[in-house]
C-alpha cells in the first residue's frame, strides 16, 4: 500500500497565488471590499487595479538596516474601464511578464521575445489589463502598440518567405571552363579550359 503524500506537498505554485489572493480580498471585505495597492501582499503587486483605478505598482525600499524591502503602492497612471483588478498567473506568462516585476517601463519593448510574447493573439485577445497599461505607456513614448505588433507580424511572415524561398533554391556549383583567371594589367582575359594561341614571333 502506497504511503499517503502530506497534504501541502500537493499545494503547487498556482495553489499559493490563488491563497494569496483570496486572503488578500478577504482582508479587503473587511473595509468593504475595498481594494487598496498599499494593502496587497507584494506577490500580487505588480498589474493590479486598485478599486479606484489607479494601477499598482511593485517598488523596493531601503530599511534603515541598509536592507532592500519590497512595498506596493499607489502610481499617478490609471487604468481605463478597469478596477479592483489582480492578474492572473496565465496572463502573466503568456504575455511574457515577471510577477516580481519593479516599476513600470516601456523598456522591455525593445526585446523582441518580451515584445513577441506582448503581441501574441494568447495576450491581446484574453488579458486587457495588460493589453491595456502597454498601450497606454506606449503612447506616453509616441508609440503605437498595435502598429509595432502589426509591423512585427508582418515582419516575422517576410522572414520565414524569405528562409523558404532561399531553402529551396538549389546551390550553385563552380564551373571550371566558366571562370575567368585574373592576370597583370594590360594582358589579355584566358578563359580556363580554352585553347591558347601561339606567341607571336619575336
Amino acid at each position: 500500500m502506497a504511503s499517503a503524500k502530506p497534504i501541502h506537498a500537493e499545494c503547487s505554485l498556482s495553489c499559493i497565488f490563488s491563497l494569496l489572493i483570496i486572503l488578500a480580498i478577504a482582508g479587503h471585505g473587511v473595509h468593504g471590499a475595498f481594494l487598496t495597492c498599499e494593502e496587497l501582499p507584494v506577490e500580487v503587486c505588480a498589474f493590479s487595479v486598485s478599486s479606484t483605478g489607479n494601477r499598482c505598482v511593485l517598488e523596493k525600499a531601503l530599511m534603515l538596516d541598509g536592507t532592500l524591502q519590497f512595498q506596493c503602492q499607489s502610481s499617478v497612471v490609471v487604468a481605463e474601464k478597469l478596477a479592483e483588478w489582480i492578474e492572473t498567473e496565465e496572463c502573466i506568462n503568456a504575455c511574457g511578464l515577471e510577477r516580481m516585476a519593479v516599476g513600470m517601463s516601456t523598456d522591455s519593448l525593445l526585446e523582441p521575445e518580451f515584445s513577441g510574447k506582448l503581441c501574441s493573439s494568447e495576450c491581446r485577445n484574453n488579458c486587457p489589463n495588460i493589453v491595456d497599461l502597454y498601450v497606454n505607456l506606449a503612447a506616453g513614448e509616441g508609440i503605437s502598440l498595435p502598429r509595432m505588433c502589426e509591423y512585427q507580424k508582418t515582419r516575422s511572415r517576410k522572414l520565414i518567405a524569405e528562409s523558404l524561398s532561399s531553402s529551396s533554391k538549389p546551390k550553385s556549383s563552380m564551373h571550371y571552363n566558366s571562370f575567368v583567371a585574373p592576370g597583370p594589367y594590360g594582358s589579355h582575359v584566358v578563359e580556363l579550359g580554352a585553347s591558347v594561341p601561339a606567341p607571336a614571333p619575336i
